[in-house]
């Protein structure tokens, strides 16, 4: 007798196309025979077994044997000697001939399946012990186990072949439901995509949630995703039986150890989209070599999933099941304090990177009175950089988790430690970061931490080119430091104003601004803050003509920049000294300082001053006639401002090319840059980059 033992297929069976042809390479390329599909509960592993199987069934004429091994409950786990068992008497061995011990009984079965051609399907394997007595004794048979684990020690001992089975992806998922849903589903495309984003994109949820649906035919699909959304898809697809989303996360879950459940649980307090190693150790208060092996855990069970950078994340319905677990299993005392951790990791970190990548402000900041504590752990200038970029996404959700969970000091201290980072190009972010601190600063009543982010979210509306609300939020921080005697604050707060009055051509109140500001400073023993006022007055006397003295300021602001160690503050004076050496003449002087300046802020990867630069170097380039090398730089330039949204930047750097346009005596694509230059400058206000278009253009005629 042919055994033919595989389930029926799964109706309207949908993707999976590159996971299959990995299934084809796996039987094409034998040894071993055995083949692995694992992946989060609830994906499809049977499902995409079972399809392979009845797809292929012509390569297996001596039969197809399924076994479920019940890896899901170790309590009624099927044990080897009663696997075998039943794999015997499926290839037709008599219940008599079956030896009594699972050591014979695995050699019967080596002798039973050599020579066949066999599709062994061994699913929900719990682990590679419950697997490896299993194996046939040749390769001509083809073994295909489905695990929720990586059932990494077979893979490592008989080279098996490893399919990850991930969420559907989207046009899948979408496509899934349209086929569960028939006619119903054209009605309401849009709906699709949130029900999709509901499920998580997983293939059980998708099912349930038609299923759902169908029996809400009274409901239109947006209708079926607000109830969804309000009562959550945990309750709604959760009917009891074996496949309940509850039930199928529940059986995983319940597989790990104690300490393992309770990082699982924990995990869900981050509201960030993923958790680093030291995510999970501080949610969990234990040493990272402890959370590494924790993490390794959960990820071999597919409860969670790492990425790229090895960072640590859920799919919204595992999530929901983990904070679910947690709401009613730990304490609430417990969970407040792992949340105070992911804080404390969160401030602590940034601190410490901003310390490491901008040293000189680490000392000005202490006279700005804000009581920012590192977390004593040395951190490369590579490593605080990769830190900082790979958590910008996630800075404003852990700023508001912080008012939510009752603790706005750690918000104000969170966006007070990354405002130099922010201002090197990440404005769009930086600005929904300052909105939750400032709000968190003024539910404490903390004037002085209100002022120092009004003024740091002042300096990100002015790179943005919004000076309206940049010199609103400016002079309600000057008035801030003003009231509470706050020096450092009153000398940032004038500096910042006195750019903006620059850029609005107002030159004496600027030069004023910038000159008190510099009074302040020296007079607080501030030399970070003197650096960067001179640099200011510098750029000022730089704008209207008085090279000289604007070379001084700026050669003394980088002395002391480099003197603190400050990266970012030297490239920024050698980039305006370029321009100005540019401006008098000294071209070959203006490309060297402005090279060494490129090369300073792509270091640090400070993107606006990377662009900045770039378009100082295309000028002096143009200059010495290297026409190709200036445009090329200059586009560069750009594209990078374009992407950061710095209107000004994006405003010069067109005035820029229209003028080696022109010099290159293609005067109808200069005049098509300067009018675009005019449109911005116009919008912003930049008084200078506006007369720069509009002169360039009566020139063009």
């Amino acid at each position: 007798m042919i055994p033919r033992q595989l389930p029926a297929p799964v109706p309207d069976f949908t993707g999976r196309g590159d996971e299959l042809a990995r299934l084809d390479a796996a039987h094409a390329h034998r040894p071993p025979g055995i083949a692995i599909i694992c992946g989060t509960p609830g994906v499809g592993k049977t499902a995409l077994a079972v399809h392979w199987g009845h797809h292929h069934r012509e390569l297996f004429p001596d039969g197809r044997i399924h076994l479920d091994l019940r890896g899901d409950d170790t309590e009624h786990a099927l044990p080897p000697h009663e696997a075998l068992g039943r794999l015997l008497t499926a290839v037709g061995v008599p219940d008599q001939d079956i030896p009594a011990d699972t050591q014979s009984r695995a050699a019967r079965w080596r002798t039973e399946t050599d020579g066949r051609r066999l599709l062994v399907l061994l699913d929900n394997a719990a682990s590679a012990d419950q697997v490896r007595p299993l194996l046939p004794g040749t390769h001509d048979n083809l073994v295909l186990i489905t695990s929720r684990d990586r059932l990494a020690t077979l893979a490592a001992l008989h080279g098996s072949h490893r399919v990850e089975l991930d969420l559907l992806p989207r046009t899948d998922a979408v496509h899934l439901l349209r086929r569960l849903l028939g006619e119903r589903a054209g009605t309401d495309p849009g709906s699709l995509d949130s029900l999709a984003a509901i499920c998580a994109r997983l293939p059980l949820a998708l099912r349930l949630a038609a299923e759902y649906a169908g029996a809400q035919a009274h409901l239109p699909l947006a209708g079926v995703v607000t109830r969804l959304h309000r009562a959550g898809p945990l309750n709604l697809l959760d009917w009891g039986g074996g496949a309940a989303i509850r039930h199928v996360f529940g059986c995983s879950y319940r597989l790990l150890d104690a300490d393992a459940q309770r990082l699982f649980r924990l995990l869900s307090l981050n509201p960030a989209p993923h958790s680093t190693l030291a995510c999970a150790a501080a949610l969990a208060d234990v040493g990272e070599i402890d959370a590494a092996r924790l993490l390794h855990r959960l990820a071999s069970a597919h409860l969670l999933r790492c990425d790229a950078l090895g960072r640590y994340g859920f799919h919204d319905l595992l999530r929901a099941y983990a904070a679910e677990t947690s709401l009613a299993t730990d304490r609430e005392t417990e969970r407040q304090a792992a949340a105070d951790r992911l804080l404390d990791h969160y401030c602590e970190t940034a601190v410490e990177a901003g310390d490491t990548l901008y040293p000189g402000w680490s000392g000005s900041r202490r006279h700005a009175g804000l009581a920012l504590k590192p977390s004593g752990v040395t951190l490369s200038p590579d490593a605080a950089l990769s830190w900082l970029d790979s958590e910008l996404a996630s800075f404003g959700t852990i700023c508001q988790f912080a008012v939510r969970h009752g603790r706005p000091e750690r918000a104000v201290t969170l966006a007070a430690a990354l405002h130099r980072y922010l201002e090197a190009g990440h404005g769009t972010e930086a600005l929904s970061i300052y909105d939750c601190a400032i709000d968190a600063a003024r539910q404490m009543a903390d004037p002085q931490g209100e002022a120092h982010l009004r003024t740091n979210a002042g300096v990100i509306l002015r790179l943005l080119g919004r000076y309206a609300p940049a010199v609103e939020e400016l002079s309600r921080a000057l008035e801030l430091c003003r009231h509470t005697g706050n020096r450092h604050g009153q000398a940032r707060a004038l500096s910042n104003l006195g750019i903006i009055e620059e850029r609005l051509g107002e030159f004496t109140s600027s030069a004023a601004r910038h000159s008190e500001a510099i009074a302040l400073y020296r007079d607080i023993d501030d030399p970070f803050g003197q650096a960067a006022a001179l640099t200011n007055l510098g750029n000022l006397e730089e704008s209207i003509g008085e090279h000289t003295e604007a070379a001084r300021h700026l050669l003394a602001a980088h002395d002391i920049f480099a003197a603190l160690g400050e990266r970012s503050g030297q490239a920024i004076a050698l980039c305006n000294l370029g321009q100005i050496y540019t401006a008098l003449g000294e071209d070959t002087l203006a490309v060297t300082k402005l090279r060494e300046a490129l090369t300073l802020f792509r270091e640090i990867e400070h993107r606006d001053g990377e662009a900045t630069a770039l378009s100082n170097l295309g000028t002096a380039l143009c200059r010495q006639a290297s026409f190709d090398e200036s445009l090329w730089h200059l586009e560069q330039a750009l594209e990078i401002f374009r992407s950061t949204s710095h209107r000004y930047g994006e405003a010069s750097v067109l005035n820029a090319i229209g003028e080696t346009l022109h010099t290159m005596g293609r005067d109808g694509e200069a005049a098509q840059r300067h009018r675009l230059a005019l449109a911005i400058a116009a919008e912003t206000g930049d008084e200078d980059e506006r007369e720069r278009a509009a002169a360039a253009l009566e020139s063009l005629g």
